[in-house]
């Protein structure tokens, strides 16, 4: 297939977006035409993916990538059921774990993308090197009004209810720490609620010394460069400051409401110290008065689960430098088993998963007769009930 140097990266939100610029920079440097886009119908010569949900039918060639680092943690190790891979033509892994995890699954038809997958690393990262150094935390200090002589602790939640944030800030007023906020950019007209969260809990804590509350749409790696701990419950933040060294801590008894009734976090990975919102002062305390043995214990954990921190976008760029010049590959795809038949159940549990978002994310909102139908359709459901 002869392809043009264009790319088209499809984001929804700030986190995906500055996932993308490390790669969009590189591409950019190799004299690539590139694009971003919350159209997730753009036709693309090369399209680059994300989302849970995506469409990869509009591009000639299409690499998909993670969402998050803890994507799905609950279905761990086969996401892939309900996020086929098998309609791309590259997939990229960002760690040690999911390679694992993909191992796991690639006998199953629909965790296998037409080329192969790569295990290259977490491109969000590749910003580290010009950040973790004393001249940036100086000049982030100074631009918040920070006390640099005093230990950093972030909240930075998957979700923000049930008031998790007020928790976090009551546990911490007591200690002589620079508390920082980062809430995730969550879009008012897909999240409502926990957008009315968010600017709840910043009108009761903006005015409170020592709080200090930071835009949405700030890069989670430049907060956590000059973080000494971070805290949350099961968001892939906890990934994120475990690449750079910074310790962190899961909130074991905060709720996440993404279903009803809500449930607790999943979070058992070995590099984050579990706590509850009781015990969260003391926890932090106890991490501070004995801060180096959770450092190293931290930067091992790096080392032995995360791969090319810095290099992750030069990488994806050679790959794609290679399948666009034709010749083989310079990196060596995954190896994994033999394809195997999936069990009749499974298959039918994968295809109405499949059906169901193809109709719902694709024909219901590109035409307005199928959306007219699902509407009335959900209705008789409602009624039957």
């Amino acid at each position: 297939m002869k392809l043009e140097k264009d790319i088209t990266f499809i984001y929804m939100d700030s986190s995906e977006k500055a996932m993308y610029m490390p790669i969009y920079n590189e591409a950019k440097k190799r004299g690539y035409r590139v694009k971003l886009t919350t159209n997730m119908f753009e036709k693309c010569e090369i399209g680059f993916y994300c989302q849970h949900v995506n469409l990869p039918q509009f591009s000639k060639f299409s690499i998909i990538m993670l969402h998050d680092i803890i994507q799905q943690y609950g279905n761990w190790p086969d996401i892939w059921l309900r996020e086929p891979w098998d309609k791309y033509d590259i997939g990229i892994l960002p760690s040690n774990q999911w390679v694992e995890n993909w191992k796991q699954c690639a006998k199953w038809f629909y965790a296998r993308p037409r080329l192969g997958v790569y295990h290259v690393g977490w491109p969000k990262a590749d910003t580290i090197n010009e950040i973790q150094n004393k001249t940036y935390k100086e000049a982030f200090m100074e631009e918040y009004g920070l006390d640099p002589h005093k230990k950093t602790v972030l909240y930075a939640p998957a979700w923000e209810n049930d008031h998790k944030q007020d928790d976090f800030v009551q546990a911490m007023l007591p200690l002589d720490v620079n508390i920082i906020i980062k809430q995730y950019d969550a879009n008012p007209k897909e999240f409502p609620e926990f957008a009315k969260n968010i600017q709840e809990m910043y009108l009761l804590h903006k005015d409170i010394p020592n709080v200090t509350i930071l835009p949405p749409t700030t890069n989670i790696f430049n907060v956590i460069a000059v973080s000494d701990i971070l805290v949350s419950e099961e968001s892939s933040t906890m990934a994120e400051a475990t690449m750079m060294g910074v310790p962190a801590i899961s909130v074991s008894n905060w709720l996440i409401p993404d279903v009803i009734p809500s449930r607790y976090p999943e979070c058992n990975y070995e590099f984050v110290t579990m706590t509850t919102k009781e015990k969260l002062s003391e926890c932090v305390k106890e991490m501070l008065e004995n801060y180096d043995y959770y450092k190293v214990k931290t930067l091992e954990a790096s080392k032995n689960n995360f791969s090319n921190i810095g290099k992750t976008s030069a990488i994806i760029m050679d790959i794609l430098d290679d399948y666009i010049d034709g010749k083989p590959c310079r990196y060596d795809a995954i190896p994994c088993d033999l394809k195997k038949r999936l069990p009749f159940k499974q298959y039918l549990r994968h295809k109405k998963v499949r059906v169901y978002r193809e109709v719902y994310s694709n024909y219901r909102v590109r035409y307005g007769c199928v959306d007219f139908i699902w509407k009335g359709l959900r209705k008789v459901k409602r009624l039957i009930k």
